[in-house]
């Protein structure tokens, strides 16, 4: 009988330790100037798969505005080689809340980096294949509708490409 309540006395003490540590955790982000605390309630991720062809495009919406969303894209190999310089192209985006317009700093598939907003270009990232070879575009496709468009290069391409795009906010 003792020992059952020294094992459920651990356990609550476990409990109440691991609480404490958490709640010390915010306490240190609520009350540090400058930093205002969110609840964060688990990763916020959307995977979304795309089979396009020569020229194809598909359009998305990006999940929030006035918060920072980072775009993952790749070009799935469909024929075991790999692209190059590389297959993986990203941006990082914010959508204006007041539907003014977007801002972004565009990382394309040979490492170069662009920033941009709606006021000079719509452009964001590139799938490139050299200097001035572009084989996939993500571009904005809708200010008020927050939304972003990648189109397929018919020129480039010659047949139906898989996009693997991850949306992280």
């Amino acid at each position: 009988m003792n020992r059952k309540h020294y094992v459920r006395g651990l356990a609550v003490g476990a409990v109440v330790a691991a609480m404490a540590a958490a709640g010390g955790g915010a306490y240190a982000v609520t009350n540090t100037p400058g930093i205002s605390s969110v609840p964060v309630t688990g990763i916020d991720h959307q995977r979304l798969t795309f089979t396009l062809p020569p020229g194809g495009s598909a359009v998305f919406k990006i999940p929030a505005a006035n918060d920072p969303v980072r775009i993952d894209l790749d070009n799935i190999s469909t024929n075991g080689g790999i692209q190059t310089p590389s297959e993986v192209f990203s941006a990082l985006l914010n959508v204006n809340a007041n539907r003014s317009g977007m801002s972004w700093i565009g990382t394309y598939s040979d490492g170069s980096q662009h920033a941009g907003t709606t006021i000079s270009t719509k452009v964001i990232t590139r799938l490139v294949c050299g200097a001035s070879c572009v084989i996939a575009t993500l571009s904005v496709d809708s200010v008020p509708g927050h939304t972003v468009v990648l189109h397929t290069n018919a020129a480039t391409s010659i047949i139906r490409e898989t996009y693997v795009v991850n949306i992280w906010y």
